[in-house]
């Protein structure tokens, strides 16, 4: 693959699509092939087979792939070229592997996560999502031997040139050489080696629904701890019975509070939705009685005010020595 000049090697995107342009390179899968235009690395070109046991095996499907600048955090964008009876030509399909629907995108998956989830997502309905059709099952068959010499316009090589036969022959040799294997252990780790591939190549595509049965357990617990408080209130005496009968009652639970306070302390069960768990939790003791008041101490006024307060008086003791003078002399 040559690698543009004019590309922004320092754009994460960019980055990530070299890699995964070289790790496809190198894969030898029966399944798909992808690689990106030479003048645009953000639209690439694949080619998938027909799943197996269905209207659709034997086909080979061309289709494009757009990805956004904001890739992988973005989901990427498909439209498939060659008829195929299952989606429509030339228009984005609304997958949940696709820009319709990037709440479910998750930057870790890729191109050869976005080819495998088509290839699965094509034996599906369409019930009237974007870019689906559903064609009868003889037409499909009729367009997926039509779709092996498509030819594409921008490739100008046919589907089967770019995902030939003989792929399939060497699957079958790998097949055979593990089952004539005389060894059991090897032939176990090779299907183990075989499982974990394909548990980490296929995509999982997966929805959370809404449990009806968490909100019965939820009202389940709301109602005991209804009828565990009701129990409470009824036992301590509020509510029933005259004043009398009250008052001996909240005598007798306090009596009962002093007693276990001595203990260290007591066990609590608690009801989960799950199970029954005991937690102790220790009763605090009863409080002590309250301390006296204490007298509060005087309070002094600043120097300053006192000045004031003493020129004040002195002022006035003039004043009256004054007048009596005055009054003398008179």
């Amino acid at each position: 693959m040559a690698v543009n000049n004019s590309l922004n090697l320092r754009s994460p995107a960019v980055k990530r699509l070299l890699q995964e342009a070289r790790e496809l390179q190198q894969d030898q899968s029966i399944d798909y092939v992808a690689s990106p235009l030479e003048d645009n690395i953000f639209e690439w070109h694949f080619v998938i087979r027909g799943p197996d046991n269905t209207e659709f095996e034997g086909g080979r499907y061309h289709g494009r792939i757009i990805f956004p600048s904001e890739y992988p955090f973005k989901p990427p964008n498909l439209m498939l070229l060659t008829p195929n009876g299952r989606f429509e030509l030339n228009k984005k399909i609304c997958l949940s592997i696709t820009g319709y629907h990037p709440e479910y995108w998750l930057p870790a998956w890729g191109v050869r996560t976005v080819l495998l989830g088509l290839i699965g997502f094509m034996t599906t309905k369409a019930n009237g999502a974007i870019g689906g059709i559903d064609y009868t099952e003889s037409e499909r068959k009729n367009l997926a031997v039509k779709s092996r010499d498509w030819i594409c316009s921008s490739c100008g090589v046919s589907n089967i040139c770019s995902l030939p036969d003989k792929r399939d022959d060497v699957k079958q040799e790998n097949d055979n050489s593990t089952k004539s294997s005389p060894s059991k252990e090897t032939a176990t780790d090779a299907a183990t080696a075989n499982t974990a591939s394909i548990g980490t190549s296929i995509p999982q595509f997966s929805f959370k629904y809404e449990d009806k049965n968490e909100n019965n357990d939820t009202e389940n617990i709301n109602s005991i701890r209804d009828t565990n408080l009701t129990t409470k209130i009824t036992s301590s005496g509020f509510g029933i019975g005259n004043d009398d009968t009250k008052a001996g009652v909240i005598d007798e639970t306090a009596n009962i509070a002093i007693t276990a306070a001595s203990s260290s302390s007591s066990t609590i069960i608690q009801k989960s939705p799950n199970h029954l768990q005991s937690t102790p939790l220790p009763i605090p003791p009863p409080t002590p009685a309250q301390q006296p008041l204490q007298p509060r101490r005087p309070t002094y006024s600043s120097p300053l005010s006192l000045f004031f307060l003493d020129s004040l008086i002195m002022t006035l003791i003039c004043v009256v020595i004054g007048l009596v003078a005055k009054k003398i002399s008179s």
